[in-house]
């Protein structure tokens, strides 16, 4: 399951590992199209996943589980520069540890490399493995998906500079076009307020798998 550096892209090295979420009450689970590029048997602690759809333009895809989760709820307004952001994930793996990881930062701006509209730049640290994992708000509610870091040996071609904290995410606005455009269900809170990190760490894990295949 690991993706070649894009070629049109130069500048950037996507993530090589898996993560995913649960979307809604009916096992639905999001992660990146690389995650799941090429594998036969996809699978999360054992149980089988199956393959619903997949968007390689957008690097997205939604798997399916037999077992009904906890998932995490959709933002319906859009982010804004500067917001306050966590991820959760599997950097390299399980190979640190079983358990998942969380970071913390902002939204660095609304678009990718290229002005790349379906991207969120963030400077929460993403790793190998985060791909796939949901980006949260302080309200908890997804606001993007992990997909990508800037690609240091690029950066040092071009501007003699390692790039620091420069990381993407798929806007979660995109997500939602995918999902509404297979009818797969969102959840999204009429009411929300901000809450604590551990409280959102507390709600989303649940929510959060690591994604591998066999």
């Amino acid at each position: 399951d690991i993706i070649k550096d894009n070629e049109e892209q130069p500048a950037v090295e996507v993530a090589k590992s898996g993560t995913g979420f649960y979307i809604n009450n009916e096992g639905y689970i999001v992660t990146n199209n690389h995650v799941i590029e090429g594998c036969n048997n996809i699978f999360s602690n054992n149980m089988q996943l199956d393959l619903i759809v997949n968007d390689p333009i957008n690097d997205l895809a939604v798997l399916k589980s037999k077992n009904n989760n906890n998932f995490i709820y959709l933002e319906t307004s859009s982010p804004k520069k500067g917001e306050e952001v966590l991820v959760i994930g599997y950097p390299f793996g399980k190979d640190l540890s079983s358990e998942s990881k969380i970071t913390q930062g902002i939204v660095s701006s609304l678009e990718g490399m290229g002005n790349d509209f379906t991207r969120l730049q963030i400077d929460a640290a993403i790793q190998p493995g985060n791909s796939g994992g949901p980006v949260l708000n302080k309200k908890g509610n997804v606001i993007g998906v992990a997909v990508a870091t800037a690609n240091i040996k690029s950066f040092l071609e071009a501007y003699g500079t390692i790039p620091q904290n420069m990381n993407f995410a798929i806007k979660g606005s995109v997500l939602k076009m995918l999902l509404d455009a297979k009818n797969i269900k969102t959840n999204i809170k009429k009411e929300s307020k901000k809450i604590t990190n551990e409280e959102i760490y507390e709600n989303a894990n649940k929510a959060v798998i690591f994604i591998y295949c066999k």
